[in-house]
């Protein structure tokens, strides 16, 4: 899995990329065998006046065909907002998942060995 991890507005900490690589890797551990690629943004929307504005952005790209999932959380706590915005991460994977295996077994493919116009469908996995 390839993960990168930015802050905008602030500095990375190593205790932030830290919860943000632990989260990944429970993620990846979630859909084993499942090439991934996870790209974090964490931001701070008021900067000093404090407040709910400390957010996490995801942008995921799972699976062959690189299905793109993307989720946010804001919270008053940043550590807060990655761990819900993962937990968000992981369902919208599951969905996105679920949809194209789907569309994987719906897929007709023509028998071309006689010529005879059948169709056949995909095994399943």
């Amino acid at each position: 899995m390839r993960i990168d991890v930015q802050a905008r507005g602030f500095a990375l900490t190593d205790a932030l990329r830290a919860a943000v690589e632990g989260e990944a890797r429970d993620f990846g551990a979630t859909f084993p065998g499942v090439p991934l690629s996870v790209r974090v943004r964490l931001f701070d929307v008021n900067g000093p006046r404090g407040g709910r504005d400390k957010g996490c952005l995801i942008h995921a790209r799972i699976g062959r065909a690189s299905r793109e999932v993307v989720v946010t959380d804001i919270d008053g706590d940043l550590y807060t907002a990655i761990a819900a915005a993962f937990v968000k991460l992981e369902r919208s994977a599951r969905i996105a998942l679920t949809k194209a295996r789907r569309i994987d077994r719906s897929v007709r493919w023509p028998v071309a060995s006689n010529g005879s116009g059948a169709v056949a469908t995909l095994p399943e996995r």
